[in-house]
């Protein structure tokens, strides 16, 4: 029978360079990934009403709900079990606490692993001014504060959850990527 597969949750402020350590990640363990947004974006391309709702709170910058976020999460879990995958790992996710709740339930069905979540920790001053450099499109100064407090409010309440289940991998985002990737690698491989 195939051992059961890791999860982790990969979170941290905009600008923390989860992308960066994602990519390390992935190269390490082979997991797949879960893109959220890949999928929200391929979803919007679809001609019905979910799509077209979907392409319009995407471009208001806005959350598309849990349950059309959990409607396109099952159909790739369930194709990754059947391609026996060694463990996933979400990009960004969850972005709410009912959110991992729901996650949790769904793994603890399917006999996963307990989730880890791995925070890359950065200040909301060093997230503000990396984005502001980066200059993107949706970087502009209020478009930022408002992602730091949604992520506060928010997201920050996984975190807390995970830290107190001693589920929470904290690094030190304010380093160099390379610095960050040491870090994650030396406290994961009690995990692995």
């Amino acid at each position: 029978m195939q051992e059961s597969p890791n999860i982790f949750f990969l979170v941290g402020r905009p600008g923390s360079g989860k992308g960066t350590q994602l990519s390390f990640l992935k190269e390490m363990t082979g997991f797949d990934v879960v893109k959220t947004g890949d999928l929200l974006r391929e979803r919007a391309e679809k001609k019905d009403i979910v799509g077209e709702k979907t392409k319009e709170v995407l471009s208001e910058g806005k959350l598309i709900p849990t349950p059309i976020v959990f409607s396109l999460w099952m159909p790739l879990i369930i194709d990754l079990l059947g391609k026996n995958t060694k463990g996933l790992i979400f990009d960004g996710n969850p972005r709410k606490l009912y959110e991992a709740h729901m996650l949790e339930e769904l793994f603890s069905m399917l006999d996963f692993k307990e989730p880890i979540a791995l925070y890359v920790r950065i200040s909301e001053e060093e997230a503000c001014e990396r984005l502001l450099k980066r200059g993107r499109e949706d970087d502009r100064e209020k478009d930022i504060k408002e992602r730091l407090r949604w992520f506060k409010e928010e997201v920050m309440p996984v975190v807390d959850y995970y830290s107190k289940k001693d589920r929470l991998i904290e690094v030190n985002g304010e380093q160099s990527p390379e610095a960050v990737w040491r870090e994650i690698e030396k406290k994961i491989k009690h995990v692995l």
